[in-house]
């Protein structure tokens, strides 16, 4: 399929979940009942989230992933769907649940629990048949195989298309596959995980003051390739791009933080749309601050994506 709106096209590999959440006034015991206050089914998962970004700020999105056969498997592709996103190469799994998430929220304390189910079902074989045109972006994220994303993303190179891999969860990567991703975004906790600064990662976010000097050093015993472009998110404190030796910065946005679920889905998404769209790589990664830090204003991932006029907005100074 080709983009309608003269920008490339965006693939987008990766999971699909329905989150369950629910909200209680108190943690139960071991064996305790209690009552709940609201219960919420809201459509996520990685892939999911980032296609949703992505179409919302008019990229022409296309998304593959896998869902069980059952009701929630429906609803993720029927929402998609209502996003504007071309869902023809989800598949369906025989005998298997879709992916979920149960979360258990009480006051600002959460428990949660991931039944992965058909996100990690697929075999390298399912995306064999997919065409990748020279002009796409692909993008994938660790919650499906890695053996079905080193498929894709080598179909990709094999024909010249760019790609983004996002390196979340902190799984294991497997040999071969951090090579051919053309960028690779993190953010500094993780990027201090996979270079062995446990000490340094288990400080949190809020307590993470790394500069550029360290930024630069962990980058380059991190990355696959010398021409591998890393993008390391900062949270508040922006982003930072790593290109050779060089680092382009982007400032953190000065915003009212209400959530920060989906935050970095919605940055690799408008990423994603702004490389689509022709935009160099510092205003790339402006236009993604910007969606993000709109979108960490509001509960949730998907309910918290921006359109294109907010972030256009945003980056004029209008707000």
């Amino acid at each position: 399929m080709k983009a309608q709106n003269g920008s490339r096209r965006i693939v987008v590999l990766g999971g699909m979940n329905m989150d369950i959440v629910a909200e209680a006034g108190e943690m139960p015991g071991i064996g305790e009942y209690i009552y709940g206050k609201r219960l919420h089914f809201i459509a996520g998962g990685n892939g999911l989230n980032q296609a949703v970004a992505a179409a919302r700020l008019g990229g022409s999105v296309s998304c593959i992933g896998f869902v069980g056969d059952d009701g929630f498997g429906k609803e993720l592709v029927a929402f998609l769907k209502n996003e504007k996103v071309d869902t023809r190469h989800v598949s369906t799994i025989r005998d298997i649940n879709s992916g979920s998430v149960l979360y258990l929220l009480v006051n600002k304390e959460e428990r949660h629990v991931v039944f992965t189910g058909g996100n990690m079902k697929a075999e390298a074989g399912a995306v064999e048949n997919i065409e990748i045109l020279p002009s796409d972006i692909v993008t994938s994220v660790l919650t499906v195989s890695q053996e079905v994303i080193s498929v894709l993303f080598s179909k990709a190179r094999e024909v010249g298309a760019k790609t983004i891999l996002n390196v979340f969860p902190n799984d294991d990567i497997m040999d071969g596959l951090l090579e051919l991703a053309d960028y690779v975004i993190l953010n500094e906790v993780e990027l201090a995980f996979r270079t062995g600064d446990t000490e340094f990662a288990k400080k949190q976010h809020k307590d993470l003051h790394m500069g550029g000097d360290e930024i630069l050093k962990l980058v380059k015993r991190f990355r696959a390739r010398e021409d591998q472009t890393v993008i390391v998110t900062l949270a508040e404190r922006g982003a930072a791009g790593i290109s050779g030796e060089s680092i382009t910065w982007v400032e953190g946005r000065r915003v009212k933080f209400v959530d920060a679920t989906g935050a970095g889905d919605c940055f690799l998404g408008a990423f994603a749309t702004a490389l689509s769209e022709g935009k160099n790589f510092k205003d790339a990664m402006e236009f993604a601050n910007a969606a993000a830090a709109i979108s960490v204003q509001t509960i949730g991932a998907t309910t918290s994506f921006p359109g294109r006029e907010e972030v256009n907005s945003l980056i004029a100074g209008n707000k």
